[in-house]
This record gives C-alpha cells, sequence and structure tokens, in this order.
C-alpha cells in the first residue's frame, strides 16, 4: 500500500508538469490562468491527500527533514502568511484576483507540493524521469511557441512577433524556456543512454530556442549572467583539467569582449538586428515601457518606506501605487497608467511584503546554491549539479528582477527547489535505519476520511470556483446579446467563488455599457433591474475593498448611467460626486478621477470646483494634452468663451497635441469665439 501511494504522489507531480499546457479558451474568464490554478491546486490536494495518510502512517519515514532549503521555505510562506494580514487588504492578499490567482491560498498549495516532492521522492532515478517528463512537457509548450512564430495567430497569439503558446505571456514563456535550457543540460550529463541524451539535447534547445521566441529582456540577461555564473563554476570544479580550464577561461574573456563591443556598437542596424540581442540593447528608461517601469520601482521604494517590515501585503502593489501615482505616468498612454505589480519581482515582493518578505525571498536563491556547493564540497553531487543548478538560480533571479512570477514559474521553481533539496541532503543514520524497516499496515477507515475530506476541498475550492467564473463568462455573453441574465448571474454568485469580487466587477463593467444599449432599445425596465443588481453588488465590492479606486470609478460611472432608468439625476449626482471624492483622497493625481469628477461637478453647475480640478492636474503635469481640452470644455460650458480660448492658446503655444475629442473641443470652441466677434 505505502508503495503504490508513493507512485501515486509521483503520477500526480509528473501530471502537474503538464498544467502549463492547460488552456481553455471559451470557458473561463482570463483562460490562460484560471484552469491552469484550479488543476494544479486540485492535484496537489490529492497529493496531500496520500502524503497525509503515510505520514500519518510512518510519521518518521515521511517527515520533512530539517534542511535549510526546507527552513527557506518555510520562512518564504510565513512572511508571506503574516504580510497578508499585515497588510492593507488581507482578502486579495490571501485570494489575489481571478487574473492571476497568486494569493496566500495557492502559496500554500506551492508549499505543499515542494515539501511533500522533497519528503516522498528520495531516489535519484526517480528524479531523473521527473527531469525527463517536465522536459517532455515544457518541449510541447516550446514547440506551440514555435508554431505560432509561423502562424502568428494561432491559440489568441494576435498576430504579436513574441510567442506566448498556451502560456499567455512572452514573459513567461522565456522564463519557461531558461528553465528547460539548464534542464536539458542536467539531463545531458547524466544520462548514460545515447537515446536520452538526444532527447536531453532536444529539449535543452527548444528551451533555449524559446527564450528568443518570447524575446523577454530579462529573460536574456537572466541567461547572460546564467552563463556567466555556469562557465565560472566549471573554471573552479575543472581544477584537474587544466587545458579544459583555459578553454572556459577564454570563453569568458571572449564573451566579455563580445558583450562590450555590442554594448558599445548598439545603436547600429547591424546589432540591432541581431534577434533578441537587438531588443535587449535597445531598451530604453526613457521609452514608455522602460520609463514606467523604473517610476513603478521608485513607487515601490516609497511604499516599502511607509510600511518596512511585512509591507502592503502582498497583491496590494495597487494601493501602494495609487497613493503615490504620479501624472507623467499618463504622458505614456492610458494603458501605462495602472500598475498591480512593480514588474520586478525584487520591487513587488519589498512593497508588498517588506524587508522581511524580501530577505525570505533571497534566501530561497541564496540557501539553495549554498547547498549545491556543499553537498559538492562533500561530494554528495558531482560538479554538473552544481554548476548547472547555480546557473538557473542566478539566471532565473536575475529574469525575475525585471518581471514578476506567475503560476508556471512558480510550479518550475518549487519543484527544483525540491530536485535540489532531495540530492544535497546529506543521509543521517535515522535515513538508513528506515530503510530496514518492515512496512506498516495501513488502516483503510484512515484512507476512506481523508479521500472524503480531500475531496470535499477540491470541490469547495476549486470546481466550484470553476463553475463560477464559466457561470460569470456566460452572464457576459448574454449581456451582450441583450438577454436577462439576472438569474444566471445569480448562480455565479452562489456557486461560492471567493473571487465574487471579480464576478462583481466584471459585471458591472459590461452593465455600464449595456444600459444605454438597453434604453435606447426601448427595455427600461429590464435595465432598470439590471442596475439595482449592478448598483449593490458595487457597494459590496466597495465594502470588501474600501481602497480600490476602480470600484469607486466604477460605481461612479454606474450610477451616472443609472439616471436613465431612475431619473433623479440631483440624488445620483450628488451619490456619484461623493464616492469619487472619497477615490481622490486616496490617489490624489490620478487623472482618471480628476477628468470623471471635473465632468460630474460641471453637470452639478459647480464649474468652479471643475476648473479646480483640470487647473490642479495641468500644474501637475503640463504635458498632457486631455487636462487643456477638458478645462476649454468647461469654460465653454460655463459660457467663459475668452478663457476657453486662451486655454486653447495657451496648449497650442506649449506645442501640446490633441487627440481626436481634442481636436473637437478646439473646433467647437473657435466656432464659439467667431459668432461672439460677428455678433459684435
Amino acid at each position: 500500500m505505502r508503495k503504490k501511494l508513493e507512485q501515486f504522489i509521483k503520477l500526480c507531480v509528473v501530471a502537474t508538469f503538464f498544467v502549463p499546457l492547460v488552456l481553455v479558451s471559451s470557458k473561463f474568464i482570463f483562460p490562460f490562468i484560471v484552469p491552469k490554478i484550479i488543476i494544479f491546486r486540485s492535484l496537489t490536494l490529492l497529493m496531500l491527500g496520500a502524503y497525509v495518510v503515510l505520514l500519518v502512517s510512518d510519521y518518521t519515514r515521511y517527515r520533512p527533514r530539517v534542511t535549510l532549503i526546507n527552513i527557506a521555505v518555510i520562512a518564504f510562506f510565513f512572511s508571506f502568511l503574516i504580510s497578508t494580514f499585515a497588510g492593507a487588504d488581507w482578502y486579495r492578499s490571501f485570494w489575489d484576483n481571478h487574473e492571476r490567482m497568486l494569493g496566500l491560498f495557492t502559496i500554500f498549495h506551492y508549499a505543499v507540493y515542494y515539501f511533500i516532492a522533497t519528503s516522498v521522492i528520495k531516489e535519484k532515478n526517480d528524479w531523473r524521469w521527473l527531469l525527463r517528463f517536465f522536459l517532455f512537457a515544457g518541449s510541447v509548450v516550446m514547440l506551440i511557441g514555435v508554431l505560432q512564430k509561423i502562424n502568428p495567430e494561432l491559440l489568441l497569439n494576435r498576430g504579436s512577433s513574441r510567442v506566448s503558446a498556451t502560456l499567455g505571456n512572452p514573459i513567461y514563456y522565456s522564463g519557461y524556456g531558461l528553465f528547460l535550457f539548464y534542464v536539458g543540460l542536467i539531463l545531458f550529463w547524466k544520462e548514460s543512454v545515447k537515446g536520452w541524451k538526444y532527447f536531453a539535447v532536444v529539449g535543452g534547445v527548444l528551451g533555449f530556442l524559446g527564450i528568443f521566441l518570447g524575446g523577454t529582456r530579462g529573460t536574456l540577461l537572466g541567461l547572460i549572467a546564467s552563463v556567466g555564473v555556469l562557465m565560472t563554476s566549471y573554471f573552479f570544479t575543472l581544477k584537474e583539467h587544466k587545458k579544459i580550464r583555459q578553454t572556459i577561461g577564454a570563453v569568458i574573456v571572449g564573451g566579455v569582449i563580445i558583450f562590450g563591443v555590442l554594448f558599445a556598437f548598439r545603436q547600429t542596424n547591424f546589432v540591432q538586428r541581431i534577434p533578441a540581442i537587438g531588443r535587449l540593447f535597445s531598451v530604453s528608461f526613457t521609452s514608455s515601457t522602460g520609463a514606467t517601469r523604473v517610476m513603478a520601482w521608485k513607487i515601490a521604494t516609497q511604499a516599502w518606506k511607509d510600511k518596512p517590515v511585512f509591507g502592503w501585503g502582498p497583491n496590494n502593489f495597487y494601493y501602494a501605487f495609487n497613493k503615490y501615482y504620479r501624472s507623467e505616468f499618463l504622458e505614456r498612454g492610458w494603458g501605462e497608467t495602472w500598475f498591480d505589480n512593480a514588474h520586478s519581482a525584487i520591487f513587488n515582493t519589498l512593497a508588498v511584503q517588506g524587508i522581511i518578505g524580501l530577505l525570505a525571498y533571497a534566501a530561497l536563491f541564496v540557501v539553495s546554491i549554498f547547498c549545491l556547493w556543499r553537498a559538492w564540497k562533500e561530494g554528495r553531487i558531482d560538479k554538473h549539479i552544481f554548476a548547472i543548478g547555480s546557473a538557473f538560480l542566478v539566471g532565473h533571479f536575475v529574469h525575475n528582477s525585471t518581471v514578476f512570477e506567475n503560476p508556471t514559474s512558480y510550479l518550475y521553481f518549487f519543484f527544483f527547489l525540491a530536485f535540489i533539496n532531495s540530492v544535497s541532503r546529506c543521509p543521517n543514520d535515522a535515513d538508513l535505519r528506515i530503510k530496514e524497516k518492515k512496512e506498516k499496515t495501513i488502516s483503510p477507515a484512515l484512507t476512506v476520511t481523508v479521500s472524503v475530506a480531500v475531496l470535499f476541498l477540491i470541490y469547495s475550492t476549486n470546481i466550484n470556483v470553476a463553475r463560477a467564473n464559466m457561470t460569470s463568462l456566460r452572464v457576459l455573453g448574454a449581456m451582450q446579446n441583450g438577454q436577462m441574465v439576472a438569474e444566471t448571474y445569480q448562480k455565479a454568485v452562489e456557486a461560492g467563488s471567493p473571487h465574487i469580487d471579480d464576478i462583481r466587477s466584471d459585471f458591472v463593467r459590461s452593465l455600464i455599457m449595456i444600459i444605454p444599449q438597453y434604453v435606447n432599445a426601448g427595455f427600461v425596465d429590464k435595465a432598470k433591474k439590471l442596475y439595482q443588481i449592478g448598483y449593490d453588488e458595487s457597494k459590496k465590492n466597495l465594502v470588501l475593498h474600501p481602497l480600490d479606486i476602480r470600484t469607486h470609478l466604477q460605481l461612479a460611472q454606474l450610477i451616472q448611467q443609472g439616471m436613465m432608468v431612475l431619473k433623479n439625476p440631483p440624488q445620483s449626482l450628488a451619490e456619484a460626486e461623493a464616492v469619487l471624492k472619497d477615490a481622490f483622497v486616496k490617489s490624489p493625481k490620478r487623472q482618471q478621477i480628476i477628468y470623471q469628477l471635473s465632468m460630474l461637478e460641471l453637470l452639478m453647475d459647480k464649474s468652479d470646483e471643475a476648473i479646480s480640478l483640470l487647473q490642479t492636474a495641468i500644474d501637475d503635469d503640463a504635458a498632457i494634452g486631455e487636462s487643456w481640452w477638458r478645462l476649454a470644455l468647461v469654460y465653454y460650458e460655463a459660457g467663459e468663451i475668452d478663457k476657453a480660448k486662451e486655454t486653447i492658446k495657451e496648449a497650442e503655444k506649449r506645442d501640446i497635441i490633441f487627440t481626436d475629442a481634442g481636436k473637437s473641443v478646439r473646433d467647437m470652441v473657435t466656432t464659439a469665439v467667431i459668432k461672439v466677434n460677428k455678433a459684435k
């Protein structure tokens, strides 16, 4: 029975390797994330059930050992736990949203996955087979990326030159490729059969190719740094091979020279046209993406100073970003004004988990490299495991310094930590005595009880989440077709998903666009009923997440749309004003709030307040064209045509480029000025 349970756990581990391939595009909201997390968590719970039975039956054999990596993983998890409940919004930290689903609840599953794998799988041959399966599953993902390069429209890639396969993001794809490249290297050196060596080479090459197909600069930097570590490690470990060391030394020096030359001539067409290399050297911290990321990192540092020990709470960077939002973000476009992550695992962890969390996160890498080094020095692993394992860890850390973790990266990272912990641990006398012990009988009652508990957990925490997500997608689709969705939406709500806040938000977002269409089509009663549902749901979200200004903006928009069906403008406008003023306090420089509130004040005949708000926006950043034309519009609507003209003239003097909306206001003001002059 014990052997069967062990085998079951190993099969579940293998099954997790194929989770990155899961993509159900027509059934889920965020199809690249939700089904992956649902399946991974379910597999982990199945593993946990089998492990609990093994642990109760023979605690000494299966208990986690005291190792440095185990301690580091525990420290990381408890840092995440403490920050969750010490932060600004424990609910979001615990569950996250269904776009990422990497809250404490899911991180717990990754930690469980790690401890089960490293406690149950102990034979080197088992680890070899697991690495083979991981490389195979990953190679399929890489091949899909190759097909996307041939057909850019394949699997929702939307014609992008950078591929993402079934992962949904080129960043995830490149990082995965880096891991597979090093798994291929490990297997190449550890395999003794030619067929398996060829397999390792093919898988490693596909991973290496994936780094470039994803086109992620951070991953390429990680590759360069990791290759440097790999070469340096071999240089110091191959002491008995003088010629090989000389060759490696020459390669290191040559690599540094080549890199320096490419950097020096980075502006030339030749360098710019080199795949991935050109993209790496073309990075600019003054470009839209580069500049806003640096600004986000600065905000992360400011946020850390506010809460230096445990941070704002995991997944709460968005709140810190709102507080310290800078007006110049809008200079790079509306898409660069919303950051729910600092776009750097390093800066993001510092902001949301504080210095304790960052140290715990860094310890996962530092301790693992130390354990590899110590195991090599003591002869428990060879130089290849030490060199390649250290290289990947450094590469992954550098990669993460400019991106963020995702479901797939956590999967291969915690799996690799489990592998390192297992192969680098020194067996003690107790371990040797365990191997000689007889197998204990496992209680059938225990097995049944644990099985029922596991199935209940899978149903309540995963199947219900999946049902709610799929039902919510059907609701959104039905709304677009003009169908009455109140009953279907209620089913989504009653499914019991902890992501009910996201379900409400998605529903209200669609409702804001749909209400005018319903009214224009004569379905006023239907619009009124849906409005009331949306209003109540928005209020619930506001209570659950009082710092979330997206909920404020949504509710204010919905209230204004509701004026069409409720026919109570004064009351609705006053309520929307109160909601937006609350949001303005939480993010005083965010233009979305200023623009929406100023137009609302204009509707309420409070033109002075509207002018003051827009003038504040211009004073904060005079380069934003929308602030100018909105101010001109308020002056125009208030009957102050001369001031509207002066505003447009001042904007043009500053070389402000207007959008179509701005040009329309400018033309309207010009026409009004002409009419006034004629009247005189």
